[in-house]
């Protein structure tokens, strides 16, 4: 634990001694990042926690529990709040699902083991993420983003059936019937999606900031020699280093590859998958809340981007 602590301290010494030697260029990054955060990110993710805070406050997952009890009964041994979770999150992407998931263990509506089953499948990206920037506006191409989409979604059940505990579901707990007074109920939902869609672009920033800084003292240059060493070709290397840090950059220089659309297509996929450096960071900073440590999260998010590879290189070789 000392080696670690002195091993953090010195990372961060690091990095601000190289923001007080190269300013123009770090803040330019960290500039960057907000840009990204308050042009993208911000406008979609922050009325979904706002909402979602509200329909989990209002106890929607009690209207939910018929449809939804046998089917994530069957398939992942997880309580009918996990359906509405996963709904959630496929529909406003990372990192609705984990907030949704402490939301709840913190609630009394799961219980640990409950928490870190349902979040093996119910990490995921959101469609206009994936189809509008990937698909349109970086890779020109709607299709190309419903390839990625589909084999995501698909990856995540799969991933899910393979990797939750059967036997360690836990007993379902009742779920309470008044949860917040609705005087307080905008209220509180406003404040709670505030604070998560700041956390959230305070990562985007960092890891902006990390990726330039990365990228400028040849870590992400070792990272993408060692692709180069299997036959991956410079250019589809270097996006694929970049992704592992901070997604949508990488996702940017991936569209810039100069590769045709059937090459392009799995790696981003499998990358939007596993999230990158900062999306794990920001999932972590709410499931570290339900006790979920981060080495799980991170197998299970490896498992998710594999898994979503192959099923994207098999749909891209059908529609591309």
């Amino acid at each position: 634990m000392k080696n670690l602590r002195a091993a953090i301290i010195a990372i961060v010494l690091a990095l601000m001694l190289a923001l007080v030697i190269f300013p123009d260029r770090y803040i330019a990054s960290v500039s960057y990042g907000l840009r990204l955060f308050a042009l993208t990110v911000l406008p979609a993710l922050f009325p979904f926690f706002f909402f979602s805070k509200i329909l989990t406050s209002l106890d929607i997952a009690s209207s939910l529990e018929k449809p939804f009890r046998k089917p994530v009964k069957l398939l992942f041994n997880a309580p009918p709040v996990g359906g509405y979770i996963l709904i959630i999150s496929l529909l406003s992407g990372y990192p609705i699902g984990a907030k949704l998931v402490a939301d709840c263990y913190k609630m009394g509506i799961l219980t640990e083991s409950q928490a870190k089953n349902i979040s093996v499948f119910t990490s995921t990206s959101g469609p206009l993420f994936i189809v509008g920037s990937v698909g349109i506006s970086m890779m020109g191409n709607k299709t190309a983003g419903f390839v990625i989409l589909l084999s995501h979604y698909l990856a995540t059940v799969i991933n899910g059936l393979i990797l939750v505990k059967r036997g360690c579901g836990g007993k379902e707990l009742a779920l309470p019937k008044k949860i917040v007074s609705f005087e307080n109920l905008l209220g509180d939902s406003l404040l709670s999606g505030i604070v998560s869609v700041a956390i959230v672009g305070g990562y985007i920033a960092i890891f902006s900031m990390l990726a330039d800084v990365f990228y400028d003292f040849k870590i992400l240059s070792a990272f993408s020699g060692l692709l180069r060493l299997v036959k991956v070709p410079a250019a589809l290397a270097d996006a694929v280093a970049v992704a592992f840090v901070e997604i949508t950059r990488g996702c940017q220089a991936l569209s810039k590859s100069g590769f045709a659309l059937r090459t392009v297509v799995p790696p981003a996929a499998a990358l939007i998958s596993f999230g990158g450096l900062s999306v794990t960071l920001q999932s972590l900073t709410f499931l570290s809340e339900c006790k979920i440590k981060p080495l799980f999260y991170l197998k299970c998010k490896f498992s998710q981007g594999i898994i979503t590879f192959f099923v994207a290189t098999l749909l891209a070789l059908i529609f591309l």
